[in-house]
């Protein structure tokens, strides 16, 4: 991967190679994080991440004036995660396999956490959701502006998420639920 060289955030505009580096420094882990939960491989998300960044690099001049640094970065972050997991999803059609085979897909779930697995049962849309509203910690509002929606979808999707989430874990901790 390339190194990030370039500027970043000074007020509202990119100004300085410092700039983007603090922003880098800053964002690196949660980035990462966010996208390691859309994508539930770290492998992958590791070079996701560095893509991500690469890309606010190379779109820093098209910061929108609504989105905090924060928000713009979770963003393009969430951008290039569904862009992986739709060519995931078109690789495995064109393979044949629509999920990995049986004793892959029994090893993953036997390593994977609570949580892991009720984000994995969450459709990459709800998943978008929930990490950018619970994770990254973003307003209704900001979440709405990055997906294209209203904050009041944000929020109907969020409680279905949760929904979702609450039976993924009943369902892998059954003594627990009753």
């Amino acid at each position: 991967m390339a190194q990030l060289h370039g500027v970043g955030m000074s007020g509202k505009k990119p100004q300085t190679a410092t700039d983007f580096e603090l922003l880098y420094e800053s964002f690196r882990l949660p980035v990462y994080r966010l996208i390691r939960g859309m994508v539930l491989d770290s492998g992958a998300a590791e070079e996701l991440a560095q893509e991500a960044f690469q890309k606010a690099y190379a779109t820093r001049h098209k910061i929108r004036g609504d989105l905090s640094a924060s928000a713009w970065l979770h963003g393009i972050a969430v951008n290039v995660a569904s862009s992986h997991l739709r060519r995931r999803r078109v690789a495995r059609f064109f393979a044949g396999r629509p999920r990995p085979p049986g004793g892959l897909e029994a090893e993953e779930d036997r390593r994977q956490g609570s949580v892991e697995r009720a984000l994995a049962a969450l459709s990459p849309g709800l998943r978008a959701v929930v990490l950018l509203s619970l994770y990254a910690h973003l307003s209704a509002e900001e979440v709405a502006l990055i997906l294209g929606t209203s904050p009041e979808t944000v929020s109907s999707r969020l409680h279905a998420a949760t929904e979702v989430m609450a039976a993924a874990l009943a369902r892998s901790h059954p003594a627990e639920a009753g």
